[in-house]
């Protein structure tokens, strides 16, 4: 039979049947090329697919104009977020004064907006903000399976900045020293100022937090309390010594919960707010120094 065939189908045909055979195996592997690629390409994410999902939650980011007067702090509070929230939305940042004028994005949520880079995946993302992965995808109008692809924006909630400058990383490493002593805005930072009340021109070793009368004033970090007392302008006033050679000063304050000697802890209640000394109103006046030498509390409080 095979001799027969042989017989029957020239060399000609042969060749010719070949060739089909070839043109038939290729088309089928273009095909699951092409099916693959469809396949991948359907699970690629976009901006306006995770906008999609911002908007289900909630979410949104307006750009704001720094006015006179404004620093971020005060702008992180009108819109309800944190300081955190407005670097990690801002990563061109480098410093923590607002300029008048000045144009920053503020989400309308606690959170960082995250930049996706090559070849970065959900797990590493997660891992990197050590937020649930499953509370990101939601957020984000995604599953796991779905590939990202660079230069995405992602908000990613609850979350500290990742994405930031050097700049901003130096001033990051200072932070957890020391705990805000109240949660009052601050409404004069540390520099040169005329004083509101003795009208001379001088510098402020400190920032003055706004808080009413009574407001329960914290150690900013474990030490010992070496020193209480009053001073003109000053008024009652708390000081605590901390390792590495740091001491904390609590100014203005209309009641002292502490006495020198005192061993305290981190977030211990040491006195009261007011407006004892020379101010215009209550608030507290707060210093960081690092052997003596008054330190920008910016830097190590956000």
């Amino acid at each position: 039979m095979k001799e027969l065939l042989q017989k029957l189908i020239s060399p000609e045909m042969r060749m010719k049947a070949i060739a089909v055979f070839g043109t038939v195996i290729i088309c089928v592997v273009l095909l699951g090329v092409q099916t693959h690629r469809r396949i991948i390409q359907s699970c690629e994410v976009t901006q306006s697919q995770i906008g999609e999902g911002w908007k289900a939650a909630g979410f949104q980011v307006v750009e704001h104009t720094i006015q006179q007067k404004e620093n971020f702090w005060k702008v992180a509070k009108e819109y309800g977020v944190d300081i955190d929230t407005i670097v990690g939305a801002n990563p061109e940042l480098k410093k923590l004064s607002a300029v008048k004028g000045q144009t920053i994005r503020v989400p309308n949520q606690k959170g960082v907006i995250h930049r996706t880079g090559e070849r970065e995946d959900w797990q590493t993302i997660a891992e990197l903000y050590r937020v649930p992965l499953g509370k990101i995808t939601s957020m984000n109008n995604l599953k796991p399976k779905h590939n990202l692809t660079s230069g995405l924006e992602l908000f990613i909630p609850g979350a500290k900045p990742s994405q930031i400058s050097e700049e901003m990383t130096a001033l990051f490493s200072l932070r957890g020293i020391f705990g805000s002593p109240l949660p009052g805005r601050i409404t004069s930072g540390m520099g040169m100022r005329k004083h509101p009340v003795g009208g001379f021109r001088g510098k402020h070793t400190g920032v003055d937090l706004a808080a009413k009368e009574g407001t329960s004033i914290a150690a900013a970090a474990a030490g010992t309390v070496v020193q209480t007392g009053e001073g003109d302008y000053i008024g009652k006033f708390v000081i605590i010594l901390h390792r590495d050679s740091y001491t904390t000063i609590y100014g203005h304050c209309s009641q002292i919960l502490t006495a020198p000697g005192k061993t305290v802890k981190k977030g211990q209640i040491i006195a009261k707010s007011g407006q004892t000394g020379r101010v215009t109103g209550p608030h507290l006046h707060f210093e960081i120094r690092k052997n003596g030498v008054p330190q920008n509390p910016l830097k190590y409080l956000w």
